[in-house]
C-alpha cells in the first residue's frame, strides 16, 4: 500500500499541495506582500508590548497547568483521529482531532490552516478558529488547561506515530502574529520517545507537562513510538493572556 496516497487503514488521503513560498495564504514571501500592503505588517503598540513580555519568559518554559492523565487515557480510547496535513508524495504517519475550529466544524474536519483554507476558500488567521467542537467537551481531562485562557484560537490534539515528524519550520514569525503557542505533551510522550528540537537544541520533555513554546523560532519534531499525543493551543495574543501566561510559570 502506498502510504503517500493512503492512510494505514487504506483510506485515500486528502493531500495538500507542496509548500510554496509565494502562496499568500500559506507561504512566507513577506517582503513581496509588504511592498503591496505595508499596513498589515506594521506592529501595533500592543504587539510590541506583548512580544517584549513574551521574550522575557524564555522559549520553552514549563507551566503549572496539568491534565487529568487517568481520565485522558480513557477519553482517547473512544476518539477517532484523522490524518494531519498530508503532503503530496510524502509518507508521514501523524493524525489529529480538532478541539477549537471554525463555526460548524466537526472534530474530524481538517486541522491545519492550509487544509482549512482550502475548504473555506479564504485566508484564515489562527483567531478565526474560535468555536469549540464536540471534542472540546469530550476531553474533560484537558479543561484545566483549555478553560484557563480568555478564549482560544485553533486548538487540537496531534497524535504522531512511530516515524511521524514535522520538518523544520516557524509558526507566524512576525511581531504581528495573532496568537502564541502553549503545548502539553500527553500520555507517555517524553524526551526518549518524542524529539522536540528548538533551533539546534533538543529540549527535555516531561510527560503530561504543559509548556509555553516560542514557535516563532525554527523547530522540528520526530516520534519514536506510536500514539505520542500532544495538545496544541493557539492562545490569542492579548495583554490579558500574556499576563495569565506569566502568572503560571513553573519557575516564576
Amino acid at each position: 500500500m502506498d502510504l503517500k496516497k493512503y492512510d494505514k487503514d487504506g483510506n485515500l488521503l486528502n493531500l495538500t499541495k507542496a509548500y510554496d513560498r509565494n502562496d499568500k495564504a500559506t507561504g512566507s514571501n513577506y517582503y513581496e506582500w509588504y511592498k503591496n500592503d505595508p499596513t498589515q505588517y506594521e506592529p501595533t503598540a500592543d504587539d510590541l508590548k506583548c512580544e517584549l513580555q513574551l521574550n522575557l519568559l524564555g522559549d520553552f518554559e514549563a507551566l503549572s497547568l496539568r491534565p487529568d492523565v487517568k481520565k485522558f487515557k480513557e477519553e482517547v480510547k473512544t476518539t477517532e483521529f484523522v490524518p494531519y496535513l498530508r503532503r503530496e508524495g510524502v509518507s508521514n504517519d501523524r493524525e489529529g482531532i480538532l478541539l477549537v475550529g471554525l463555526e460548524g466544524d466537526k472534530p474530524t474536519d481538517s486541522l491545519s490552516r492550509p487544509e482549512a483554507m482550502k475548504r473555506a476558500g479564504r485566508v484564515l488567521k489562527e483567531t478565526d478558529f474560535n468555536t469549540p467542537t464536540s471534542a472540546y467537551s469530550h476531553f474533560e481531562s484537558l479543561h484545566p488547561i483549555l478553560d484557563y485562557w480568555s478564549g482560544l484560537g485553533r486548538t487540537m490534539i496531534v497524535k504522531t506515530n512511530k516515524g511521524g515528524w514535522f520538518p523544520p519550520h516557524r509558526d507566524s514569525p512576525l511581531l504581528t502574529r495573532d496568537t502564541f503557542r502553549v503545548i502539553c505533551f500527553l500520555g507517555n510522550s517524553d524526551t526518549n520517545s518524542y524529539e522536540w528540537w528548538l533551533g539546534d537544541s533538543r529540549r527535555i520533555i516531561i510527560p503530561n507537562t504543559t509548556y509555553y513554546v516560542d514557535t516563532t523560532k525554527v523547530h522540528r519534531t520526530h516520534s519514536w513510538m506510536n500514539n505520542s499525543y500532544h495538545l496544541i493551543l493557539n492562545v490569542p495574543k492579548t495583554w490579558e493572556n500574556v499576563i495569565k501566561l506569566t502568572s503560571i510559570l513553573e519557575n516564576p
